[in-house]
């Protein structure tokens, strides 16, 4: 995969090189996540990298194209390379090891991001739908850009989403092959819903230099967390890290 996102970085590069249209940043940080399994929090020092040109785009692992683009209403066609969740037996608690292993699944997908200037200038609804191998999501976000100053960008965001039936029994049911340790029971859940919480915050220093911190705060409907497997608990992303815009 990270191959794959290098050779995408690179012919984005070579057909945009000294074009206007072409715009990137690379963001470098540092962040720490619960897994909504029966396992291990986990840290480690991410790397994004954001690339467009025209109405192309790469957005860490999301690969997508404006097809509708105004001031109060956009629309986009992607990919997602790593939709979904992936966990290792090897990383499970003890008792929750039996299980097999979760895989990231390819979805393609439609989103929008609508300006809601009735309300405010500032407030963007962007609602999506995606599918894939695994199971299918829908939902929406609704976020507001605050700036107090020209070098400081806070937006705070709400978000829910619907995964659907066969989603959450990929990712988140038992089955009898699994049975062992402390899992004694089969489970096959039915679609859930996801609702999510989170702050972003950015500085710049300069044109190109910018730290941001967010963090993101989520929680599952009672279909995933009384699977066997997953912790019931809100799921926590925080990090941190600086960006060079060039």
């Amino acid at each position: 995969m990270k191959k794959y996102l290098l050779t995408l970085l690179l012919l984005f590069s070579t057909v945009a090189v000294a074009n206007d249209d072409f715009k990137a940043s690379i963001t470098a940080g540092y962040s720490t996540n619960d897994s909504v399994y029966k396992g291990r929090e986990y840290y480690h020092i991410p790397a994004f990298v954001d690339i467009s040109y025209k109405n192309l785009y790469l957005q860490g692992t999301e690969i997508g194209a404006k097809f509708i683009d105004t001031n109060r209403f956009d629309a986009s066609v992607f990919i997602e390379l790593q939709d979904g969740h992936y966990v290792k037996p090897s990383k499970m608690d003890s008792g929750y090891k039996s299980i097999n292993k979760r895989k990231f699944q390819q979805t393609l997908g439609l989103k929008a991001d609508i300006g809601l200037d009735e309300i405010s200038k500032n407030l963007t609804l962007s609602p999506y739908f995606s599918a894939g191998n695994r199971g299918t999501q829908a939902g929406a976000s609704l976020s507001y850009l605050y700036m107090p100053t020209e070098k400081i960008i806070i937006t705070p965001s709400v978000s829910a989403k619907y995964l659907s039936k066969k989603y959450t029994d990929y990712y988140f049911g038992v089955d009898r092959d699994e049975l062992g340790g402390n899992i004694t029971n089969e489970y096959n859940p039915d679609g859930a819903f996801e609702f999510g919480a989170g702050l972003y915050g950015e500085y710049y220093f300069t044109k190109h230099i910018s730290a941001l911190a967010y963090v993101n705060m989520s929680r599952y409907s009672s279909e995933v967390r009384k699977s066997p497997i997953t912790e019931d608990r809100i799921i926590t992303n925080v990090g941190a890290g600086l960006k060079y815009t060039f």
